[in-house]
């Protein structure tokens, strides 16, 4: 219906920012809220505003908050001299750098032309789908397992610093209540190019284009779009195996996958044995395992109990799921074979062995094991 004052249906502006008497029913949503409103509307036509919009908004906030207090959160113990040079990153990383640059690109070009509405959904899609579904839910692992100062730890590090830097000065505009209050409280000191620094948010620099991020390979482009579909279907068969109550956690289980496509075939199997972790199959599926087989033969799947297929026009990939091989380690919880293996720890795979022997705990805390 038209807003209009003498039908009595007039929303306004103070009440959604301030709320009314009745919080459950005009709960006070602040300006930043308000802003967001206002910038996901296509101002062209007609603009619609009423309670469930209102909260959508307010849904979208939050977990867009979400996203910028997990970013500040794994980077307490980041510094600028940790940045690792962007030629010695795992490739999952290059990728990341990738798509942040492209939609800081973007949204340039969308407030050039005052197409908010067009920010609006890049953010959204990029905060809650690119990062939060993707990118930070296979990084947990580093973060959480690798030591505190290891390189796969860091790299990461450098990626979400680096994004939490450029989704700040991209928001400031629409949300600036938020992007302060994240800026107030960012865990390490950061200075603009020409060295100032910046006590506000708003006396950032722009993010300049970094054509080096941007030349990322277009084969590269298009095998990663096929691996994100890939996973999606890896996904369902996980899913499967777990309504079969054959898995719990996606870590207890071990995915197969095949493909006639020799090219595919060749980088999935190149991914498989990574020598870089963050880039190996198991950490993009969130696995213990993952073979790329090299036939379809009876013996070699005889023991898969979950099957599934990735198909994108004449290129297709079998994928099959069975119980993850080895012991499961106490501390990733991942499975291996090696649990087991180490006599001081037999419960610890050989990742989190090496990690446990190059970071031995402090002395006081060391003692505090011992006599538990």
């Amino acid at each position: 219906m038209k807003m209009s004052k003498s039908l009595g249906n007039v929303v306004d502006p103070r009440l959604v920012i301030e709320g009314g008497k009745n919080s459950k029913d005009a709960p006070a949503y602040g300006a930043d809220v308000m802003r967001l409103w206002v910038s996901s509307v296509d101002y062209t036509g007609d603009v619609l505003i009423g309670p469930q919009i209102l909260r959508q908004m307010s849904d979208i906030y939050r977990k867009l908050r979400g996203t910028l207090r997990y970013l500040l959160g794994n980077l307490h113990d980041w510094r600028v001299d940790n940045d690792v040079p962007y030629e010695d990153l795992p490739i999952i990383d290059q990728h990341a750098l990738f798509q942040l640059e492209n939609v800081v690109k973007n949204i340039h070009e969308c407030y050039e032309n005052y197409q908010f509405f067009k920010i609006f959904q890049i953010i959204q899609r990029f905060t809650i789908v690119d990062l939060s579904n993707f990118y930070f839910d296979i990084a947990k692992d580093r973060l959480y397992t690798g030591g505190t100062s290891s390189f796969t730890r860091r790299s990461c590090q450098t990626v979400l610093s680096t994004h939490l830097l450029s989704i700040l000065r991209v928001i400031a505009p629409i949300v600036p209540h938020l992007a302060e209050d994240v800026w107030q409280n960012l865990p390490f000191e950061y200075r603009n190019e020409d060295g100032s620094a910046a006590k506000f948010v708003f006396e950032l620099k722009w993010p300049t284009v970094n054509e080096q991020w941007l030349s990322f390979p277009a084969e590269d482009v298009l095998f990663w779009q096929r691996l994100l579909g890939l996973r999606t279907e890896v996904n369902k068969v996980l899913e499967l195996a777990r309504n079969d109550k054959m898995i719990g956690s996606s870590l207890e289980a071990k995915v197969y996958l095949y493909t006639a496509d020799a090219g595919m075939a060749t980088k999935l199997l190149e991914m498989s044995e990574a020598k870089n972790e963050a880039d190996t199959l198991q950490r993009i599926f969130i696995t213990s395992q993952v073979e790329v087989l090299p036939s379809m033969e009876k013996e070699m799947v005889s023991s898969v109990q979950h099957t599934g297929e990735y198909v994108e026009g004449d290129k297709k990939v079998w994928i099959g799921v069975s119980r993850a091989e080895g012991s499961k380690c106490e501390r990733c919880w991942n499975y291996s074979g090696q649990v087991g293996s180490f006599s001081n720890h037999p419960t610890l795979c050989g990742r989190c062995f090496n990690v446990i022997v190059a970071n031995p705990p402090e002395p006081a805390v060391a003692a505090l094991i011992s006599s538990a």
